[in-house]
């Protein structure tokens, strides 16, 4: 019965959300996790989204990028809140991580792309990203936690990345190391954030003083994001 139950909460969740414009959705046990940060919640729901505007690789930053990313990030915190309201209407106990925000060291309690790999959707790219098998790293996440139960799906324990380095050759801060990703790596060792920080600041300069998101460039040169955006182009075109 708690088996059915799991099954049914779950295609519940997915019926509610079908209208929105979520590109993937995954649940994740987090049981396994530290009890502080997932605010002693037994599950997470792993919402994302995929861009349809892309970051220019070049020295010049796309200011059409930064709307889209705005704009995705925006729906993603209003998905997220209003799963987590119509969890608790269900009777169970839901928290939105749309409410997380970083700390000095550019870090938060549960990282969204800890939650997504728990969830199955992906992994940790060498640029400190979640990297998704459909989306590359044109993704946008968001989160809730709840004790409502879910069947979950299984956690991505390792790296596709491979041998690539290009999102590190391509880093206009350089703060990239190009090591691979495990669950057990600190995410220091992948990613220099406040030179990546840095990076994003002087970049967002360039139009007018964007200090927030991500640069992209390591977004734009990913492999796997390169195909889904030859993908996205060959279904428009059809």
């Amino acid at each position: 019965m708690a088996a059915n139950t799991s099954s049914q909460n779950a295609d519940w969740v997915r019926e509610l959300l079908k209208e929105s414009s979520l590109t993937l959705l995954g649940f994740a046990d987090l049981s396994q996790l530290p009890p502080g940060p997932r605010r002693g919640f037994p599950y997470g729901i792993s919402l994302a989204m995929a861009l349809t505007v892309f970051p220019s690789p070049t020295d010049t930053p796309s200011p059409e990028y930064y709307g889209e990313y705005g704009r995705v990030s925006a729906e993603l915190r209003q998905a997220s809140g209003f799963l987590a309201a119509q969890i608790e209407k269900r009777g169970f106990s839901a928290y939105s991580l749309a409410g997380q925000r970083q700390n000095e060291d550019f870090t938060t309690p549960l990282p969204l792309k800890t939650l997504a790999t728990r969830a199955g959707l992906g992994w940790i790219g060498k640029s400190a990203t979640l990297v998704t098998p459909e989306y590359g790293n044109a993704i946008r996440l968001g989160g809730v936690l709840t004790d409502m139960p879910l069947a979950v799906g299984g956690p991505i324990g390792e790296s596709r990345c491979g041998d690539c380095t290009e999102c590190a050759k391509n880093c206009p801060g350089n703060a990239i190391m190009g090591r691979n990703w495990s669950p057990s790596a600190d995410r220091d060792l992948l990613l220099n954030a406040p030179s990546c920080k840095a990076a994003v600041i002087k970049r967002g300069g360039l139009l007018g003083g964007v200090t927030e998101g991500s640069c992209g460039v390591c977004l734009a040169v990913c492999p796997w994001t390169k195909a889904y955006i030859s993908r996205l182009h060959r279904d428009r075109a059809q």
